[in-house]
């Protein structure tokens, strides 16, 4: 189902042809209780990602502060502890440790990144932690080992890469050259990408990986100008794709892009190839495309997080919230915190069948949640749905552009 933002841009008519064809934890507690019940939270705040760390961190934030304006669980107010993953594998286990053995936690909201939270399933899962992750989009997740600990709140990279192969085709392109992060997420969702882009007879002209924290990528970039490409695709994260946005252009590429989810928000729109006080000329980025995982038009949400974090065009910050909200509704729903407990109530407070239960309701949530009634959670993000694999059985993918230096949402699909 297509949903229109109201904006009159540039080719619009050809995006509105697209046709899909598919389409934490927390102290237990005890006699003599703890006074508050703390959960976990693994988020980018240093490294390649740290633009995107603060904003969806904020949205698991947000969450705890309506859940404890609700009541609390468990009439205990809750609590989150944030630690940084760096971006990196390495220290994002070392984060998850820290919070399994040290702040005792038993469910986590996170990681941020596909290639953190496949590194610290094993830390997670081998202690009975649940891990939901607000934005983990590799589509090798849903393979992980875990005895059903790790969930996500995010729709796959299956999804995204078919409507993106999709929104290339009906923007005309034919010769696409890919940049791509290497990493899971990366290599994931450029595989996806292109084989759906070639079933529809487009090229992918150029593959070109790239490392995250490069001093330099004139080599990366000029791989994929050199192949003549009709559109660049960047699959990237700010700090990086950042770089070669301006080394695409420093080697007189004018064309345009198309971007992934890790591409959309400020530090790229606005950023330094698309400064708000630029002179048109000078706004090499506007009028590109990209894709994310998205929420509905939430205006009430979107309202409550300007006011208390100030606006954010970064992704993911809803996915973060109703992590927060199903983990703290299976707390109280089982009556109990630990992580056997969590993992036995989500699929009960998430799934249909039940009492529909949305934004704004989470006193009558926490209430059902209490007596024991099932909860059908109508998320910020989509209605949450966990299939047996703790993936998403449906949500919405946002197909977005860059206008004025600033990502504008510009249409909506619904994924069911």
């Amino acid at each position: 189902m297509w949903k229109s933002s109201g904006s009159s841009y540039l080719k619009m008519v050809l995006v509105s042809t697209l046709v899909l064809g598919l389409l934490v934890g927390s102290f237990a507690i005890t006699a003599s209780g703890a006074k508050k019940i703390t959960i976990g939270s693994l988020m980018s705040l240093t490294g390649g990602l740290a633009k995107y760390g603060p904003p969806i961190s904020n949205g698991a934030k947000l969450a705890v502060r309506d859940i404890n304006k609700a009541g609390g669980v468990l009439g205990k107010e809750l609590e989150i502890i944030v630690r940084d993953t760096q971006s990196e594998r390495g220290p994002a286990r070392d984060a998850a440790s820290k919070l399994v053995n040290l702040d005792q936690v038993s469910v986590i909201i996170g990681a941020l990144s596909s290639g953190s939270t496949i590194a610290v399933n094993t830390v997670t899962s081998s202690k009975d932690v649940v891990l939901i992750s607000p934005s983990s989009t590799s589509a090798a997740i849903k393979d992980l080992q875990d005895d059903d600990y790790t969930y996500r709140t995010c729709l796959g990279d299956s999804y995204q890469g078919v409507v993106q192969g999709r929104l290339a085709k009906n923007l005309g392109y034919k010769r696409v050259a890919v940049i791509f992060v290497n990493n899971a997420y990366g290599k994931g969702l450029m595989e996806i990408f292109q084989k759906n882009f070639e079933e529809l007879g487009g090229e992918v002209v150029a593959r070109v990986p790239y490392k995250v924290g490069l001093p330099s990528y004139g080599g990366e970039a000029s791989k994929a100008v050199n192949a003549n490409p009709d559109v660049i695709s960047i699959i990237g994260y700010p700090t990086g794709g950042n770089k070669l946005l301006q080394k695409t252009i420093e080697l007189g590429y004018e064309g345009e892009y198309i971007f992934s989810d890790g591409m959309k928000g400020e530090g790229v729109a606005p950023g330094p190839t698309c400064a708000l006080d630029a002179k048109p000329a000078e706004q090499y980025i506007s009028g590109s495309f990209g894709t994310a995982p998205s929420f509905g038009a939430a205006d009430e949400f979107e309202e409550d997080f300007k006011a208390a974090y100030g606006p954010s065009a970064v992704p993911f910050r809803a996915q973060a919230y109703d992590a927060t909200v199903v983990a703290a509704l299976a707390m109280q729903m089982a009556g109990e915190t630990t992580g056997p407990a969590i993992k036995a109530n989500l699929r009960k407070v998430a799934n249909a069948p039940g009492e529909k239960v949305g934004y704004g309701e989470l006193e009558k949530a926490l209430k059902l949640a209490k007596e024991g009634k099932d909860i059908n959670w109508q998320g910020v993000s989509s209605a949450v749905e966990f299939d047996e694999n703790g993936d998403m059985a449906s949500g919405t993918i946002v197909l977005w552009a860059v206008q004025k230096c600033q990502s504008k949402n510009l249409w909506y699909i619904d994924i069911k």
